[in-house]
């Protein structure tokens, strides 16, 4: 669950282009989704500008892509217009002879680029969630190309010397806080560019950028290729104990893959997690295990190891020529946590406690294990022996439950949770072309009418989307020009089989309202400058509104309205009343497999030197050693498939999940004091100190701004149930 930013996110000023990119029945108008390359690309390209749809204006709904007249053929021409347009901006910026001024520069350099911001948007929104080879063939040839375009932006000396003169006179400027603000962080990130760097540094920084692009293109291309490849095609013995919607699902899949009688399990979490959690066949658990956590450590082309070393190297090779000891030491600058040190800390404290709990959970399922003769717990024993404990327990049926969660009632419940707490309404539109037949789009209304912009949601997975959850923007809220936002939430949700309703997990829900929660965090922004609004906060911050979310899919009253099943029968009291007591449950072994991830990515980025033998694999282990992480437990995410650092910005950062979650768990609790958890009042504030205000001002200012204190751990820790 992230907030993607694409291998070649373009800044333009302090503007980052964040770009990662149910069933629901699929639309009936052919116009809505993205054609495949059906056209021929090469005449395409060679078409003049003029007919290429990405290139002047989108006469569309709210200005909306075009994805109904895009082929893939597009791109590249869009993107090289895009490109020479933005840099003539840039460089008359940099060359004026009059003194600068805030408005000349930095509101100018805010207003660039429109066409290049535009066009990445609707590009890396379509390549991680409909990676056709097409697509992906496009990101790898102008990846790298935008990276140079980044490098060469950060590194012009013109514009440099206009920001670095306004920095230095600033306390004389009469700035307001937001101009500060942007000041501040614009002139930050051309220094941590290498602006500030000798001529030779700053061309080995450029190029170091534009090879990290590269391979983190490459990296994410292989993992999504493992995955397809990890498909495992299993027998009627071997499905044993898998309800029959999964099954009919993997069947459904079997069949569009060519093997009629077999069942199909995905190597993605939608089907890794309830076949780990159902299958009573140990040996098909062990192999869809393996397929799953072996993604890019398979030893074959789409192995992964060799571009762990490099982008490594790289990163450190970038901070030590900017002045730090390690990548870590680089990242964490700009995060509320300041240092790796005090990330460290944080993670410690938890994991520790975290280690008790999960240590005494093993002990629990190994008795019950050793009556199937088990005398030490697999990786892929855990959650099916913990399901059995969870059953006995709680009463709690997984296979039970999921039937009174379809994606349309807790969509309802998304909606109502929204209305009651903020007063905003959604309403489905059918005018607006997508990337693909599955997506939807709301517009979303405050309570008076007004309207705040506009939403999609892309909830199910395919073989073209890269595995996770994620909120991406088409467009920022733009208070400059008076641009409405347009976001985007992506989901893996295990699709339906035909004529039947999509039905989730708890888990599954608790994924929608997170990465509605972001949503929120972009619709809700009201900053004046692009580049200060929405989510382009701190990494450690910027999971907090999202995580905060998920406490009201777990709110009796919406469950019992919404939480039914196909006759609309609502979820009996009994198995609410498990689920709701069991939400702490096996809650050691969660924490200690996301903080062993975090651990993990953390040790590596604070290495002050890569071996030229540098092994992810042996340092993994190595590591997990060293926290004595148990082996039944292992990893959230493994170093070959951990697309979080090497392909979507969470380097030294996927601590912030903790971080994040000890800053929600603490302002959740400042309804509960309130004693209402559906409070308008704490909404309010929270919406006023945190949603709209972006990165207007630092994060530990919002915060205290909207709790009047900073947080502890005391309520994470409670909420888990370690304390």
């Amino acid at each position: 669950m992230r907030v993607p930013t694409s291998a070649s996110a373009v800044a333009i000023g302090a503007a980052f282009l964040s770009a990662a990119a149910m069933t629901l029945p699929a639309q009936s108008a052919a116009a809505r989704s993205a054609p495949e390359a059906t056209a021929d690309d090469t005449a395409v390209a060679k078409a003049p500008l003029s007919a290429n749809p990405l290139i002047g204006d989108w006469n569309t709904p709210d200005g909306t892509p075009p994805y109904d007249r895009i082929e893939p053929g597009h791109y590249i021409p869009a993107f090289e217009e895009a490109m020479r347009q933005a840099r003539h901006e840039l460089t008359m910026i940099g060359a004026q002879r009059s003194r600068p001024t805030f408005s000349n520069t930095l509101e100018r350099m805010e207003r660039s680029g429109p066409l290049l911001r535009r066009t990445s948007a609707a590009f890396f929104n379509v390549s991680s969630s409909h990676a056709t080879p097409e697509i992906q063939a496009i990101q790898g040839e102008i990846s790298p190309r935008l990276a140079a375009f980044n490098s060469e932006t950060y590194l012009d000396k013109a514009l440099f010397a206009r920001i670095d003169e306004l920095y230095r006179n600033r306390a004389k400027l009469k700035l307001t806080p937001e101009q500060a603000r942007l000041l501040e962080v614009t002139h930050r990130s051309f220094v941590r560019a290498g602006a500030a760097l000798p001529d030779a540094e700053r061309t080995r920084l450029a190029a170091i950028d534009k090879e990290l692009a590269g391979l983190s293109f490459a990296f994410g291309k292989k993992v999504l290729a493992d995955q397809l490849a990890g498909d495992t095609l299993l027998s009627v013995d071997e499905m044993a104990g898998m309800p029959q919607g999964f099954r009919d699902g993997a069947a459904a899949k079997a069949e569009a893959a060519g093997k009629p009688g077999m069942f199909l399990v995905s190597a993605t979490r939608s089907d890794f997690e309830p076949f780990m959690t159902l299958a009573t066949n140990r040996a098909a658990r062990e192999k869809v295990f393996k397929a799953f956590d072996n993604r890019g450590d398979n030893g074959n082309a789409n192995d992964t190891g060799e571009t762990i070393a490099k982008m490594a190297a790289l990163r450190l090779e970038r901070a030590k020529l900017l002045g730090y000891k390690s990548h870590a030491d680089f990242q964490l600058v700009t995060s509320m946590a300041q240092t790796p040190e005090a990330a460290q800390a944080l993670l410690v404290q938890v994991y520790e406690a975290a280690l008790v709990r999960a240590r005494e959970e093993e002990r629990d399922l190994l008795k019950l294990a050793s009556a199937d003769g088990l005398n030490r717990l697999e990786p892929w024993d855990w959650r099916f022996y913990s399901e059995k404990v969870r059953v006995e327990r709680f009463a709690l049926d997984e296979t039970e439950l999921k039937q009174y969660l379809p994606l349309e009632g807790m969509l309802a419940a998304l909606w109502e949770t929204s209305d009651r707490l903020f007063g905003i309404k959604v309403a489905e539109r059918k005018d607006i072309s997508t990337w693909h037949p599955e997506t939807r789009t709301f517009d979303v209304f405050e309570a008076d009418g007004t309207r705040l912009g506009l939403f999609y949601g892309d909830w199910f997975a395919r073989p073209t989307k890269q595995p996770g959850a994620w909120m991406n923007e088409i467009r920022g809220q733009n208070g400059l020009e008076g641009l409405k936002p347009q976001v985007v939430n992506n989901a893996n949700f295990t699709p339906p089989a035909a004529e039947q309703p999509a039905l989730i997990s708890f888990d599954d829900a608790e994924t929608l309202f997170h990465e509605f929660g972001h949503a929120l965090h972009g619709l809700m922004s009201a900053t004046r400058y692009p580049g200060q609004a929405g989510t382009r906060v701190y990494r450690d911050f910027v999971e907090f509104p999202s995580q905060v979310y998920e406490h009201w899919v777990a709110e009796r009253a919406m469950l019992e309205k919404h939480a039914r099943n196909a006759q609309g029968e609502p979820m009996p009291p009994a198995l609410l009343d498990a689920l709701l007591k069991a939400r702490t449950f096996n809650q050691g072994y969660l924490t200690v497999q996301q903080l062993a991830s975090a651990l993990v990515d953390m040790d590596l980025h604070r290495l002050e030197a890569i071996p030229a033998d540098f092994d992810a694999d042996r340092f993994e282990a190595e590591t997990l050693a060293k926290y004595g992480v148990p082996h039944a437990i292992g990893m959230r995410h493994r170093l070959p498939h951990f697309g979080h650092l090497f392909s979507g910005g969470y380097s030294a950062g996927y601590y912030a999940y903790t971080w994040a979650e000890v800053l929600e768990a603490d302002a959740f609790d400042t309804w509960q004091e309130a004693g209402d958890v559906w409070s308008r009042d704490v909404a309010a504030n929270y919406r006023q100190n945190i949603l709209a205000v972006g990165n207007s001002r630092p994060p530990q200012e919002s915060y205290m701004a909207f709790r009047g204190r900073m947080p502890t751990p005391d309520a994470l820790l409670r909420n888990r149930g370690l304390k």
